[in-house]
């Protein structure tokens, strides 16, 4: 960071660092926290439907997503998969899903994409979708919401993960009068 020994000298007069926390503070992988199904969508079905949609998601977060419903107590294996389509992730769309044999559409991405895509339906985006949106953002978290067949039926939630040792890194930045 320093080339010279003036430079480093400069830095006793700091006031304030601002870090973007990814890479920095954080891991840089989000990993799937919490499953949020709708009223009047039954858990299972929804956890079944978020592992669908993460069948072909080779990134962490889809992993994640696997391995929270495995804990939940549900296995691909157990999943009809034949003759699923998967649906890749886009920028353009900022969503990704699964076409099942049956004719089922399931979809999760970022909240204004799905909400396209079920208002693009005629359906109506829930009220309390979004307060639980709301609540995952302010948290610092990443909303996934999921629809089948056009309907909202929850949320997955992501969080970062702080690397081992942030804290007390930060406490001994307290320690030495450094606010964080």
């Amino acid at each position: 960071l320093f080339k010279t020994a003036a430079a480093l000298e400069e830095t006793g007069k700091i006031a304030t660092v601002a870090l973007d926390k990814t890479g920095t503070i954080t891991i840089g992988n989000r990993k799937a926290t919490n499953f949020y199904p709708v009223a009047g969508i039954d858990e299972r079905e929804f956890i079944e439907a978020c592992l669908m949609s993460s069948l072909s998601d080779e990134t962490p977060e889809g992993k994640s997503i696997v391995e929270l419903g495995r804990e939940s107590g549900i296995r691909m294996r157990s999943l009809n998969t034949t003759g699923a389509h998967m649906i890749k992730f886009t920028a353009e769309t900022k969503c990704s899903g699964v076409n099942l044999a049956d004719g089922t559409q399931i979809r999760k991405g970022a909240f204004d994409a799905i909400r396209k895509i079920v208002e693009s339906a005629g359906n109506k985006f829930p009220k309390e979708v979004e307060e639980v949106i709301s609540t995952i953002s302010s948290n610092g978290g990443t909303p996934l919401v999921v629809c089948v067949n056009q309907n909202v039926v929850g949320v997955i939630e992501l969080q970062d993960i702080i690397k081992p040792g942030i804290q007390e890194r930060f406490e001994r930045l307290r320690k030495m009068g450094v606010k964080t």
